[in-house]
Formats: C-alpha cells, structure tokens, sequence
C-alpha cells in the first residue's frame, strides 16, 4: 500500500506519488446549470464566465454561504469539498492501492479552517495518515545548522518562516511576516502593468472590454516571461476593435512588482544581513509567478532558492513517517527529520540580486556593502555609531540633518545609525518613514543604493568607495 501527499494551497494543489507529481491544479470551480468543472478546466474558462466561475474557496473555507448558491454547492466548504473529491479520485485511479494522504499546509492557517479541512478531506473519503507544514516539508535541510526563510503565498496573504536545523531535524520557528500581498494583488499588479502599457503606446485600455480582458489573462504570463528573458517586448491585442500595441520592459515591470513586494522586503531584511544572515527559499505559486524571486533578490540584496514545483509534497512524502496513535494524525507538525543538505534542496534554481538592474553606487560597487553616507541637497554626512538623526529638529547625541518643518515630517522623524558594523533605520516618526519607496516597520538594514524617503524628501544611501571621498 502506498502513501500519497497532497498539498493544500488553494493557489496550487499539488498530488505526489512515490513516483514524482501526479497533478498540480488551482483551486478553481466553474459551476453552470449542467455541467461542474474544478482545476484547470475551470480556470480556462473562468475567465470568460466569472458569474459562473469561484475562486479562493480554499482560503475563505467556511459553512458561511456563498454569495452565488449553485447546484447544492451551498458554500466555500461545499466547493472544496467538490474539488477535494475529483482530487481523490485522480489519485485512486492512477495509484490503486492506497495506506493514507499525508496533507501538507501552509504556515499561518487558522485552527477553524485547519479543522474544518480535516472534516472536508475525511468526508470526501481521503485515509488522513497526518498533517505537515509546508515550510518544513518543502526544504530539507539548512546548511551547516544555518536558520533559513521559506516563502510562499496564498490567494491573499504572503507568509514567511524561519526554519531552523539542529538534532538531525528541521523545524519551523516563527512566523515572520503573515499578510498582503498574496498572488492575487500580485496577478493585478501584473495586469495592471501590462494594461498600463497599452493605454500609454495606444491609448487603449484593455481591461475596458471583456474580449481584450481575457486575450490579456491568458497571454499575460508568456509576455512577462517573454521581458524578463528578454529586457524589451513589444506586443499587440488581437481581440482589440482598434490597433493596440505596447512596449514592455523589464526594468518597469520588476519596478511595479517591487513597489508591491517592499514592505514585506524591508521587514525581512534584517534576517538577510550579517555572518548570521539566513538562506531564503521560495516555494510553490510564488515561485512560479513571473520575476518574484527576482524582486524578492534585490530587495533583500541576496540569492534566492526556487525550489522545484511541488517540493512540499514531495519532502513531506519523502521524510513523513505515519503516527501510531489516531489522534496524533491531527497534530499538525511543524518538524522533521533534516537531510545534509550540502548540495541545496532538490533542483532548486537561484535568483540573484543582479538579475536585472540590481543597485549600484560609485565605481559599480554593488549594494550588498555597508553604506557610510547619507546623501541630501548636495552634501554627505557619514553614518556611525553615534547616530544620523533626521527630523524638523536637532536631537541630542550624534549629528543631526536638520529639515523644514513642514506636512509629514516629525521633529524626531528618523535616525541612520551604524550596529554591528551595519548601517540600520530606524523610524521614529507619526508619520511613517519609507525605504525604496515601502513603509518601514520599525526599522530595516541599509544598503548602498537605497532612497529613504521622510515625508516628501529622499535620501540617498551611499558608499565611499575611495579614499579620496568619492
């Protein structure tokens, strides 16, 4: 009898076998008067029919009923339910003989809707053998002992963790960041760029008729897959009443990703940073979406792992061993057994910080060395231990850049200090202050290239590169 892994993230569902991935589907339903579709089917269709199409049922799990009853599907539990049954059969009809379903499950879901999935799943008839986190399923070891980050992404939120390795085993240790963006903000960015970039070469929006909406959803990713292998894409709507031409960068559009990724970036930098600084691996539909491991690379100023599509099924069907108590088959585990992992997890793919246009200062230094000035109005002050204060007045201790006292700049707004022999922010401020154009959450490590930005004025961080002051 064999054991089967099914990963459960409404924005991929992936299936393994002992064999590799057995399907790998989105949590889509397209339910019409005769006919009920889920997975890719739908999503090929749901575009074209979104009064009869549902999305994010998987994430919204609920009895609450739906705003569109349909067919006996009642609610987003019904949906799931409907599509974990099609799932189940797949898996039967290709492996036979099968002992239990290892579920795997992102970080971060709530209590309610773990249980309400574990009632869904044995409903739908699956021999629940246990429940695994993601995080610690997807990658198998830390090198040497190091703490590493593990991204991914729902429909609606991003989640990161921090695993760690010791005693043979891998576990996760907290979660870092729990929140927006999750892939659809990041699918309407994406749209929205490429949308952008035909009303400005021909004045025509594509998001104005149904016709020229679907042609874009369904080109969407191979154009953007087509800039970033490329730098410049030039592109055209068939289904446009008019000639609709748009010329794609890849500089613009990883800029439109990053202003949406910043914050997030900012609150993860300070793990990135330093002898200790953890490895980062993103995983699943995150992975996959066009130039977010790219992103993701500059903003944390580091290389990033891609772990191959449906390594967290595969690493929890390769290291999980079934529990003999029953009860503990509902124990969600958040550790597992480690493998050396000297070699990287699987086939992961890096992205590196200068894919594209990764920050330069001086000489083209890149940015990942410790930045020594902040620049304004012409002039450098250095940054040191004693503290850069910013603010519309002067603070005691340390040098302070004195600003106007004007809308959205505090008297103790911010400080630029050096710790540890890195150039760290902190804000102060009621305000907020930004880095790269993202809000900073308390504080966030600086490197060379960065713009601070303090109500409506921008600093430079820079590096002295010479001994001469340059």
């Amino acid at each position: 009898m064999a054991l089967v892994a099914l990963e459960v993230n409404g924005a991929a569902l992936v299936g393994a076998t002992s064999a590799g991935v057995l399907f790998n589907e989105p949590g889509v339903a397209l339910v019409q008067k005769r006919r009920v579709a889920f997975g890719r089917e739908a999503a090929e269709e749901a575009e074209s029919q979104p009064a009869s199409s549902y999305r994010n049922y998987w994430e919204l799990l609920s009895d609450e009923p739906l705003p569109r009853p349909a067919r006996g599907f009642r609610s987003y539990a019904d949906l799931a339910h409907g599509q974990m049954q099609e799932l189940w059969k797949r898996f039967r009809d290709s492996v036979g003989d099968i002992s239990g379903v290892v579920l795997v499950i992102p970080a971060g879901v709530a209590e309610d809707r773990l249980a309400l999935l574990l009632g869904i799943a044995e409903e739908a008839g699956l021999p629940v053998a246990g429940l695994v986190e993601s995080g610690v399923a997807a990658v198998r070891g830390a090198a040497g002992g190091r703490a590493c980050l593990h991204m991914e992404a729902t429909a609606e939120r991003l989640a990161v963790s921090r695993l760690v390795a010791g005693d043979g085993r891998i576990r996760r240790e907290e979660i870092l960041f729990d929140g927006r963006p999750g892939l659809r903000h990041l699918r309407a960015a994406m749209t929205g760029y490429v949308a952008g970039r035909f009303v400005a070469g021909s004045r025509f929006d594509p998001l104005d008729l149904p016709a020229t909406e679907q042609e874009l959803a369904g080109r969407l990713d191979a154009w953007l897959q087509a800039v970033l292998s490329g730098g410049e894409l030039s592109i055209q709507l068939e289904a446009a009443p008019v000639t609709a031409t748009a010329v794609l960068t890849r500089d613009d559009y990883l800029a439109s990703i990053e202003r949406l990724l910043g914050a997030a970036g900012n609150r993860l930098r300070s793990w990135c940073t330093g002898p200790g600084a953890a490895n980062v691996y993103l995983s699943g539909a995150l992975a996959e979406a066009p130039g977010c491991a790219e992103v993701f690379a500059r903003l944390l100023a580091m290389e990033v792992q891609i772990l191959p599509a449906g390594a967290a099924a595969l690493g929890a069907l390769e290291r999980f061993t079934p529990m003999a108590g029953a009860k503990d088959r509902y124990v969600l585990l958040k550790t597992l057994p480690a493998i050396d992992s000297a070699d990287g997890p699987g086939t992961a793919r890096t992205a590196r910080p200068d894919a594209g246009a990764a920050p330069a200062v001086g000489n083209g230094e890149t940015a990942e060395r410790t930045p020594t000035h902040v620049v304004f109005g012409g002039r450098a002050w250095r940054i040191g231990v004693e503290g850069l204060h910013l603010g519309s007045s002067p603070q005691p201790g340390g040098l302070s850049i004195v600003l106007s006292q004007e809308g959205g700049i505090s008297r103790n707004h911010c400080t630029v200090v050096l710790e540890n022999g890195q150039a760290v922010l902190h804000d102060h401020s009621r305000y907020g202050t930004s880095l790269n154009g993202a809000p900073v959450a308390d504080s966030a490590p600086l490197r060379g290239g960065d713009v601070v930005g303090v109500g409506p004025l921008e600093f430079l961080i820079a590096r002295e590169v010479g001994g001469d002051g340059s």
